[in-house]
């Protein structure tokens, strides 16, 4: 086994065998019982600032704009 080389579970394996290329062709899959059909590489959606988001007890929103600034004024 060469220094290199990735180990599963006492296995070894090259990356070359098991990473294919993002494709643009929609691929169906069930997250959390809703099912999907996306592509595996897709541009990410705009995010809608006005949306809240629940997160263990706690409501987020996003903002984006903001550290956008924060960063431009840093």
């Amino acid at each position: 086994m060469t220094t290199g080389q990735l180990v599963y579970r006492g296995v070894p394996y090259g990356t070359h065998q098991h990473q294919p290329l993002p494709s643009v062709e929609p691929v169906e899959h069930v997250y959390r019982g809703v099912h999907y059909r996306m592509p595996l590489k897709h541009e990410p959606l705009p995010v809608d600032e006005s949306l809240e988001l629940h997160y263990r007890g706690h409501v987020y929103h996003h903002r984006q704009q903001q550290a956008k600034l924060d960063l431009q004024a840093g």
